[in-house]
């Protein structure tokens, strides 16, 4: 059995400091191939000795590590990276200054190829007390926060009292809190943090959708293969098992990943047994997170 890829989301408010978090990751990251998807490269400040290739939309560094600008689904991007035959060690999203970082967590449960591995919440230490009581913004500073399988306060040269601003983030996130300078942190310390696991075990997370069908009869194949492959793009996974009318005594095991869809046999029909198919998908508003 593959072990799924480890899968982290570094996440906080505009200015907080994820890029340089970031740009500090890559820099300091020499045992293992990180993929790292981003919505812009013009922000990272990458050593120009350590790009190995520059093309397009991806750029790959001397130390094994990748780097990928978030097209105009993350979710596809994520998809398309899976299938790439080198196989990274790491996956890193840095999510827009906006983004609930948890959501963007929980894609990990949809997919077996990855593992959840922990959100990192970049904080400003200088104005995130402003930022989260403002009524136009606050709610979604406080929602990051809420995510944090780790914090990072930035900036904490800024901070006139940070032990009082250590208190007021505790009010708000039980995750412990690392001090920061311009982003500098120990590496080590930003992988195997998976605290929360899925929103709800055993079933699809609360900011994602669930649907499932099931059939006493054989099923048509060319008709479901055709509804998957019309499915609207926030169906993001299907899986079940299935016996077509074209091959009545087989199981068959549908998946579909994005646009992909695979089916295989596997053994013999139970005659007692019904046709049954989930599909996993997000709620719309996710498609608004993969950009600023």
């Amino acid at each position: 059995m593959t072990i799924p890829i480890p899968f982290t989301v570094i996440g906080g408010f505009l200015g907080a400091g994820k890029t340089t978090l970031l740009n500090h990751l890559l820099a300091g990251t020499t045992n293992r191939r990180l993929a790292v998807l981003v919505n812009d490269f013009g922000a990272l400040d990458i050593d120009g000795r350590l790009v190995a290739a520059h093309g397009g939309d991806m750029i790959a560094l001397a130390n094994g590590c990748l780097c990928c600008t978030i097209g105009d689904s993350l979710v596809t991007t994520l998809l398309a990276l899976l299938e790439r035959p080198e196989r990274p060690d790491h996956i890193v999203v840095e999510a827009s200054g906006v983004a609930d970082p948890g959501r963007i967590a929980d894609l990990a449960v949809l997919e077996p190829r990855l593992g959840r591995d922990g959100v990192i919440v970049v904080v400003d230490g200088g104005d995130v007390r402003q930022r989260a009581g403002d009524r136009r913004v606050g709610d979604t500073v406080l929602r990051q926060l809420k995510a944090a399988d780790l914090l990072i306060l930035n900036k904490v040269d800024l901070v006139d009292d940070p032990s009082a601003l250590r208190s007021w983030l505790a009010g708000r996130s039980t995750a412990p809190v690392v001090e920061a300078r311009h982003g500098d942190v120990p590496v080590a310390l930003l992988f195997g943090l998976d605290r929360h696991g899925v929103s709800q075990p055993g079933g699809a997370p609360e900011n994602f959708r669930s649907w499932s069908y099931s059939w006493p009869e054989p099923v048509d194949r060319v008709a479901l293969l055709a509804m998957l492959s019309e499915a609207p793009a926030h169906i993001l996974r299907a899986k079940g098992i299935v016996r077509f009318a074209d091959a009545v005594d087989r199981r068959s095991i549908v998946h579909m990943i994005g646009r992909r869809i695979d089916v295989t046999e596997d053994g013999p029909w139970r005659n007692d047994a019904e046709s049954q198919l989930v599909l996993l998908g997000t709620r719309p508003m996710l498609q608004s997170l993969d950009k600023e």
